[in-house]
């Protein structure tokens, strides 16, 4: 065989590779990225960051929930039931509102027919500069697969030629396929409540703070527009374009283990009062309904609920889908004072103490 031959030979065997490669992850697409779960076979939705964007842009939906790990563990099942919807769950762990926002915007961009939003607002994320993105806050840094995101088809070949994409995700769809497993529900998606270990053993391990702070952290003028221009930038602004759209938007319960933090690093009434300033900005917008279940204490007290400061299980999930369903814990003009003076009044004069006795 000639030398020019055998060249050939290789470049064949290499393209054919090449397209039986890039062909299997085009056609399977594991993450979504051309078009939805094809009938024929079951993915496994486990990945947020590389997944989500295909589920926004192929999926069918009218209804969506959303926000950081405060959110992972949301049944669409019981939310399609409460609220009329056929919903999906787009959780980021770890998100700032702006990621939040930014995804919301495509998916409009994508589907008319959204109707309903149930959103997690983290407090923490409340005094972040408006653009801030996970990674600009975070040591730990998240992978972004922009190729995935973007509008460039040239860098697909990331995607399509990717050795990890074709063994870690379209390969788990042909296994998935093969043994029997269904394509996972939003249920199940990015839900780790079989995963944790809950209790005051649990939760205490993940804090240690044990003196309290020589003065409080004082909430001023910067940090309430800071506060501002955050709400209207990555809550407010999406709203008042989409009138059709509910906006069901809560402050998620911590526990009391976080609370106790706050206390002894002297930032409970700084995060109360951005609080404060972010309901003041939302009440203005009728199609947004503020939920606060900050005040939920037997919650919130009973560690067995958690498995860190602020996770909790899927069981509140559940209770909180059914209080925004029948409006229970709606901040309003009407009530919101009363709710700020009674978190003040309640986590500033708690006997955090009692938490790390034998």
């Amino acid at each position: 065989m000639s030398g020019k031959k055998f060249n050939f030979i290789v470049i064949g065997i290499i393209v054919a590779a090449l397209i039986i490669v890039g062909g299997g992850t085009y056609i399977i697409d594991p993450l979504f990225h051309y078009h939805a779960p094809l009938g024929s076979l079951s993915y496994p939705i486990n990945d947020e960051r590389y997944q989500n964007d295909g589920i926004i842009k192929h999926f069918d939906y009218d209804a969506i929930i959303t926000g950081s790990s405060m959110t992972e563990n949301f049944k669409t099942s019981e939310s399609d039931r409460l609220f009329n919807a056929d919903t999906v769950k787009l959780s980021y762990s770890g998100a700032t509102f702006k990621e939040i926002n930014d995804n919301l915007e495509i998916a409009f961009a994508y589907n008319d027919n959204i109707k309903t939003v149930i959103r997690s607002l983290d407090d923490v994320m409340l005094v972040h500069s408006k653009d801030i993105m996970p990674n600009d806050v975070r040591e730990k840094k998240f992978d972004y697969p922009t190729y995935l995101t973007d509008d460039n088809i040239f860098n697909d070949v990331k995607y399509l030629f990717n050795k990890d994409i074709l063994f870690k995700r379209t390969i788990p769809v042909l296994e998935y396929t093969i043994d029997g497993k269904e394509t996972t529900d939003f249920d199940e998606a990015y839900n780790w409540n079989g995963q944790a270990t809950y209790g005051k053993e649990a939760v205490l391990k993940t804090y240690n703070v044990t003196t309290v702070a020589a003065s409080e952290k004082i909430y001023e003028d910067s940090d309430n527009t800071r506060v501002v221009e955050n709400v209207v930038q990555n809550v407010a602004e999406l709203a008042d374009r989409h009138p059709e759209c509910t906006f069901y938007l809560f402050f998620p319960p911590y526990s009391i283990s976080r609370w106790d933090m706050l206390y002894m690093e002297g930032w409970i009434n700084y995060i109360i009062d951005a609080e404060k300033t972010a309901i003041e900005e939302i009440l203005k917008h009728p199609n947004i309904k503020l939920y606060s279940f900050n005040t939920k204490y037997d919650i919130i007290t009973n560690l067995d609920n958690y498995m860190d400061d602020k996770h909790y299980g899927e069981w509140v999930n559940s209770q909180m889908l059914e209080w925004m369903a029948s409006d229970e814990g709606l901040l309003t003009y009407d009530n919101y004072e009363d709710y700020i003076n009674d978190i003040r009044d309640f986590y500033n004069s708690y006997d955090y103490s009692k938490l790390h006795e034998e």
